[in-house]
């Protein structure tokens, strides 16, 4: 076992000569000679001292010492290499196996993890108390045999970016920049972008733009026959004035500061400087009493996160925010008076919407704010939802939806949006679909496309990534090879999965083939753990796949199931026909109770709203079948996966030269950085790594954009593991037709009820 990152500081007898690693005899805890030239020697800085000593003191211990030379720092600072130069001990320990654990816990003490040794000066059995490792002596390979192991890593392959499907809302329109609120202390000067933001913000409060040249959905005409507003984007024409239209849509992709460019909208009330906010209570939108707050809903676990993004962009007292939240919620509308900001969410203002009559007691629904957004909005691109339905009968002069993705799985995720921001004519989706829509479905994507870029330019802000300098990102793919062993108990289980698929295939009943269907999920399921755990696998899911589905507990299996079937793509009600996505797990609230969706034995969904008015009105949910198919609770949680905690004591049977493929690859790429690499949370981190693709492109590239941001500041380098040969290769593959437009646009989800589950299996397996 080897202690990496005992720093130090050595002098070379020639400063012209550029040295390699070389092996080191400690003199001291404080001081080091090369072995062989007494010449060359070093210190050790005073931090390591005691430990150094510890390590001295024990008689019954083997070190071997080398010595890491970082010129690069050298010459960094002196512009030349210097005689003195920074360096890195690395310490291999050999000794009885008594000293096991004492020798650990005592490392442990002074922050110091053991590493894998890189040399072998006695080949002798390889035990690390800090590595995954077994217990018993007897397991543990030959050192020869774990470095040997270790060195087989796998070749990245560099990932060339392909065009953002999104880039076709993307708006050339030069802005000019609005000046920088006063009560914003961050300075917008740094990213022109978030003050050009600003300006179409302000431009789209100020309402429809007649009487300018700007672009806009509607054109005032006066000609000979009288005054007519032409719709631009379908060049039909009215008489009647469009109603008015307060709001729009944010759409730039992560990390370009979506979070800032808000809260400077909401401190634009407060400043004199700008004409549209002043004016914007004064304008006769709703009936219901105004109060001049900025409502913002997110999903819980961005209720913290927001409140450190105003306490840090914000001048001190520049403005109040509140939250209206579990046990902070308002109770009476003078609790408002001087909030500037109230931070709800999603699930609160669903809890308290229910119905019309009980709303009215609602401080949400009963005044008009001046400004309403959504963050993240795709999450009410579900239009059929309560969720949607009730945020989009709040009242607000002002109306934004922010989201990075407007449009994920189908062209009908924009129109839940247009919707919700009450553009008129497209508040109505029907409008949307015969305007835009319907030209895709029949062909006539030029057509199409043209349209879909007129309205967005009108009433959507999205800029490219490329907008802001970012420090550089290396997308790398690595793809690993099983072992001789995984590879047979790989070839076993889709051996299994393809016999399944072929008898669904073949059996006429739907009952039958959706019985079979489980299975196979099931199947899939155990490929996708094979491929990240090896063989570590447990011997007791095997059993579990042989068992037929109608012999198996449908409670106990129908989570997994669901599981897996909403992580290759959208899962529809049967009764309102509104979808469900697994980045809508997001929303999950435990502060407010619903009754849970089903799940039955036949793949038959029925949301939680269906569910809650089903009971209410005394109704039992049958499947269609007779007798009717098992039928269990689910939950759409975020904890929807089996627990680490849960996995290992029962699934991985760990040793230190049997661990799955893909995390020696993982472990043998984290030992080749520098030893002061931090890889932490968000922008701290610089380094990624995805253990599996994804059926969802956009929650990769969401995921990766967490440390691909504003705020970094180092290059970054994202690493995605696929097992070659395996199912993770074809999941690549549905990938890249997600990332499509016309996959995307023309997703049989926006109306149809497609279900091509058994090919997309088929192509899985």
């Amino acid at each position: 076992m080897q202690i990496s990152g005992i720093s130090g500081r050595c002098e070379r007898p020639n400063s012209s000569e550029k040295l390699s690693p070389f092996s080191v005899t400690l003199n001291s805890s404080e001081n080091f000679s090369a072995v062989g030239d007494p010449r060359l020697k070093g210190r050790i800085f005073s931090e390591h001292g005691q430990m150094v000593q510890g390590l001295l003191d024990e008689s019954t211990l083997t070190l071997h010492v080398s010595c890491i030379p970082n010129d690069d720092i050298s010459k960094k600072k002196s512009g030349q290499i210097s005689a003195l130069f920074p360096c890195d001990l690395e310490v291999t320990v050999y000794g009885d196996s008594d000293l096991f654990e004492q020798i650990g816990v005592w490392l442990q003490a002074y922050g110091v993890y053991l590493q894998d040794p890189r040399a072998c000066h006695q080949d002798v059995k390889y035990c690390n108390p800090h590595r995954l490792s077994s217990d018993d002596f007897e397991s543990c390979p030959l050192l020869s045999q774990a470095i040997s192991h270790a060195l087989k890593v796998s070749s990245f392959q560099g990932i060339t970016e392909g065009p953002d499907l999104l880039d076709i809302l993307s708006s050339n329109v030069e802005l000019e920049e609005t000046p920088q609120p006063a009560s914003i202390q961050t300075v917008l000067q740094r990213f022109s972008h978030q003050k050009k933001a600003l300006t179409f913000l302000l431009r789209r409060e100020n309402g429809w733009a007649f009487e300018t040249n700007q672009l806009d959905i509607w054109e005032k005409v006066d000609n000979d026959q009288g005054r007519f507003f032409v719709n631009r984007i379908s060049s039909t024409h009215q008489e009647e004035e469009p109603p008015q239209f307060y709001g729009g849509i944010i759409a730039d992709p992560m990390g370009l500061g979506k979070t800032l460019t808000m809260i400077a909208l909401a401190a634009s009330d407060l400043d004199s400087s700008s004409n549209a906010t002043k004016d914007l209570m004064k304008r006769e939108v709703g009936d219901n009493p105004r109060i001049a707050t900025t409502l913002i809903i997110i999903p819980p676990p961005l209720l913290g996160t927001w409140e450190e993004q105003l306490s840090e962009h914000v001048v001190a007292g520049g403005l109040k925010w509140q939250r209206h939240y579990g046990k902070t919620r308002f109770t009476s509308r003078y609790d408002l008076d001087d909030v500037n900001v109230v931070l709800t969410t999603y699930h609160t203002v669903s809890a308290e919407w229910k119905n019309e009559r009980e709303a009215e007691s609602s401080i949400l629904f009963s005044h008009q704010n001046s400004q309403h957004l959504t963050w993240i909005a795709h999450f009410i691109r579900n239009g059929k939802s309560r969720m949607a339905h009730s945020i989009c009968a709040l009242d607000s002069i002002a109306r934004w939806a922010v989201t990075g993705t407007p449009i994920q799985n189908r062209l009908g995720d924009l129109a839940s949006l247009l919707k919700f921001i009450r553009v008129y004519p497209y508040t109505d989706p029907r409008h949307f679909d015969a305007d835009i829509a319907h030209f895709w479905k029949s062909g006539q994507d030029e057509e199409a496309a043209k349209r879909l870029q007129r309205l967005s330019a009108c009433i959507l802000l999205r800029r490219p990534k490329t907008t802001i300098n970012l420090p550089p990102r290396q997308d790398l793919r690595c793809p690993i090879d099983f072992s001789r062993e995984e590879r047979e108990m790989y070839a076993a289980i889709r051996e299994q999965a393809i016999i399944r698929i072929d008898e669904a295939l073949q059996s006429n009943s739907e009952r039958s083939r959706a019985s079979v269907y489980v299975n196979v999920l099931q199947q899939i399921e155990s490929l996708r753990l094979v491929c990240n755990l090896g063989l570590h696998y447990h011997a007791r899911h095997q059993k579990s796949l042989n068992v037929p589905a109608e012999a198996s507990d449908w409670t106990g299996d129908a989570q997994q199931t669901f599981n897996v079937q909403r992580g290759m793509g959208p899962i529809m009600c049967v009764q309102c026909s509104s979808t469900l996505e697994l980045t809508e797990t997001l929303l999950d609230d435990s502060s407010t109770a619903y009754q849970n969706p089903t799940f039955s034995r036949c793949l038959k969904f029925v949301c939680g709203d269906c569910m809650q008015r089903m009971s209410k009105a005394g109704r039992k949910l049958g499947c269609g079948h007779r007798p009717p198919c098992p039928t269990a609770s689910v939950s759409i949680s975020t904890n929807i996966f089996e627990d680490v905690s849960d996995i290992v004591p029962h699934q991985i049977e760990a040793s230190s030269i049997t661990l799955p493929s893909k995390i020696n690859a993982l472990v043998a790429d984290i030992k080749s950085l520098p030893s002061d690499t931090k890889c932490l949370t968000l922008t701290v981190a610089s380094r990624a790594y995805l253990m599996e693709p994804h059926w969802n492109p956009t929650l990769e590239e969401q995921a990766l954009a967490r440390i691909h941001r504003i705020g970094q500041t180092q290059s970054v380098t994202t690493v995605r593991f696929y097992v070659r040969d395996s199912f993770e290769e074809q999941v690549m593959e549905l990938q890249e037709s997600k990332k499509s437009l016309a996959g995307v646009l023309l997703s049989p989800h926006d109306g149809g009820h497609t279900d091509d589950s058994l090919g997309t299996l088929q192509v899985s397996c």
